[in-house]
């Protein structure tokens, strides 16, 4: 099931989905496609959030950490819901020095340096796929070990070192090589499917989602006893955790409704 996202907020919405324990039995494995893309609306995220035209624009250097952290936060969180999760990016041929000082050519994601460096730790399975020749007809296929010429890699010791590139394959591959290392070790392993399902969210305007922020306090007056300096002290946390310390629903400005849509979904879960 595809759910189109444009914009790094309703990618942390799609993710606040997830969390909910009613959704943890409708969802089994996660596709970001592309990693490249989801990189660049991140990025665009943290400038708006941060009031920039671009990350070198935050003093110090204190953008970069922060859109590190943002991307590699939201990436991980992903799989410590206990979901699969599966990375797409596009090659490229990089030229590389290697240690004797000697340039050679190598095809890598397009992702830049920093991402890469994230999803690639995250990787179970780097595979790099390509149409080959094979008995006199192109068959595209699914490298799964490194060479010098190309990213690839695993961490499952019996992977082939290529397979066609079709899902039965990879999952065939997979499984042997989990199979083959459990008998080796003396355990058991074990393999899951279930179907994806994600339902597109409705934009709201910027006038609307103020309202719906303080239509909660109400709510939150009643639930903590009429006491208004825990209810505000309550919605400056939500507030802070987006936009950042000090910070109260008066900063949001119009352009910043992103970062509205969360908090107010924020407020209204409490």
């Amino acid at each position: 099931m595809v759910q189109p996202v444009t914009k790094w907020r309703e990618f942390k919405e799609v993710l606040k989905e997830l969390a909910k324990p009613e959704n943890k039995d409708s969802f089994g494995t996660i596709i970001v496609d592309t990693a490249d893309i989801a990189f660049d609306l991140c990025e665009a995220f943290v400038c708006n959030r941060e009031g920039v035209d671009k990350i070198g624009d935050i003093p110090y250097g204190a953008g970069y950490k922060m859109l590190k952290k943002e991307f590699n936060d939201a990436l991980r969180s992903i799989p410590m819901m206990d979901y699969g999760l599966v990375m797409i990016s596009h090659g490229m041929t990089a030229t590389l020095t290697d240690e004797d000082g000697v340039e050679y050519s190598k095809i890598t994601p397009t992702l830049p340096k920093a991402p890469r460096a994230i999803v690639l730790s995250m990787s179970d399975v780097i595979g790099y796929a390509k149409n080959i020749e094979r008995d006199g007809a192109q068959q595209s296929v699914l490298f799964m070990r490194g060479t010098p010429r190309f990213e690839a890699g695993s961490r499952f010791r019996y992977t082939p070192n290529y397979i066609k590139f079709d899902y039965t394959s990879l999952v065939n591959a997979i499984a042997d090589a989990i199979e083959k290392e459990a008998e080796e070790n003396g355990a058991d392993s074990v393999t899951d499917a279930v179907t994806n399902i994600y339902e597109e969210a409705t934009e709201k305007s910027f006038d609307e989602l103020k309202k719906e922020c303080q239509a909660v306090i109400p709510t939150l007056m009643e639930k903590h006893n009429n006491d208004a300096a825990e209810v505000q002290g309550i919605i400056n946390k939500v507030v802070e955790s987006h936009l950042g310390k000090g910070k109260t629903l008066k900063d949001i400005k119009e352009e910043q409704v992103d970062i509205l849509i969360l908090i107010a979904g924020d407020l209204k879960e409490l």
